[in-house]
């Protein structure tokens, strides 16, 4: 482990709460052609894992398909810190989330429900309606976690931050 990673570390706590409060995050997956590939995608941590949602077919989900592993990661910036006066003197202020994991297409109807109003009620609170046609043709993924990490970076006290 990096000696900032060790250092900056976030706890397990403050890793579900920077998904919580996260509203997209990148999925990267392993490419027929052996390049990753990233995308930006909605999602919500439910019962401990990483549900993502979206369309039946395409990259992403031929990826998935091919290999189940995948990476998700997710950043919030608060603004940037400056220490000094010169361009190095200039850190991101931060706090990000990596995951890694296996991803799988989601069968189960009431699961798919129960995710799909739970990304609708992060990105959108107080839209509680559901059309139960559009529940079964809807792609939902779940991210099994076999490790998560998170880091931060805070500004130090009495540093100039700018959003």
């Amino acid at each position: 482990m990096q000696p900032n990673m060790q250092k900056y570390q976030l706890n397990q706590d403050e890793m579900v709460a920077v998904l919580n409060k996260t509203k997209y995050g990148v999925l990267s997956t392993i490419g027929e052609d052996g390049f990753p590939y990233g995308v930006p995608v909605n999602f919500v941590y439910v019962d401990n894992k990483v549900y993502i949602h979206g369309r039946k077919i395409g990259e992403k989900v031929s990826n998935l398909t091919n290999n189940c592993k995948c990476c998700f990661t997710v950043a919030r910036e608060y603004g940037y810190e400056f220490t000094g006066e010169h361009a190095c003197d200039t850190t991101t202020v931060y706090e990000s989330v990596i995951i890694r994991g296996c991803a799988h297409v989601v069968d189960d109807l009431e699961v798919k429900k129960k995710v799909l109003l739970a990304t609708i009620d992060k990105i959108v609170p107080g839209r509680t309606n559901m059309d139960e046609k559009k529940v079964s043709p809807t792609g939902v993924y779940e991210i099994e976690i076999k490790s998560m990490t998170g880091k931060y970076h805070k500004a130090c006290e009495g540093a100039k931050v700018v959003q």
